[in-house]
């Protein structure tokens, strides 16, 4: 019996943990936890038949349908690599851009951003920092 009474109150400190912890996967101050660096790397490919092409020095490590499907753009998502300092990044897309956001990591809309023709300016990336971005 002591058994199955322990399991249950596991059960509930289960539920709670697992509440705390998907409020940490959001939070933004943890991106900054993580520490990737990779070296500086100059692609030498033509860039014909790309969606987009990024100019700056942030890394792309996401493109992917969004996760609504009455949402018909695509996440972006792009993370400073830099092994010091900041990284900046600008999409140029293949076709006109109807809107572009900032996202939190479950792709709900934080932040505007400005879009000029086919280009979105991303803000300035810290060092260690991720940005999800949702663009139609």
């Amino acid at each position: 019996m002591p058994l199955a009474t322990g399991q249950g109150r596991r059960g509930r400190a289960g539920t709670l943990l697992r509440r705390e912890l998907e409020a940490y996967e959001c939070a933004a101050f943890l991106d900054g936890c993580l520490i990737f660096s990779e070296p500086e790397v100059v692609g030498d490919q033509p860039a014909h038949g790309s969606v987009f092409t990024l100019e700056g020095s942030a890394i792309v490590s996401a493109v992917k349908a969004a996760e609504n499907p009455e949402k018909l753009g695509i996440i972006v998502r792009l993370f400073c690599g830099m092994h010091e300092g900041d990284a900046t990044a600008k999409l140029v897309f293949a076709e006109p851009v109807h809107r572009a956001c900032i996202c939190d990591l479950h792709e709900r809309e934080v932040e505007e951003l400005a879009v000029d023709g086919a280009t979105v300016e991303l803000p300035v990336l810290k060092h260690c920092k991720f940005i999800t971005v949702y663009v139609e």
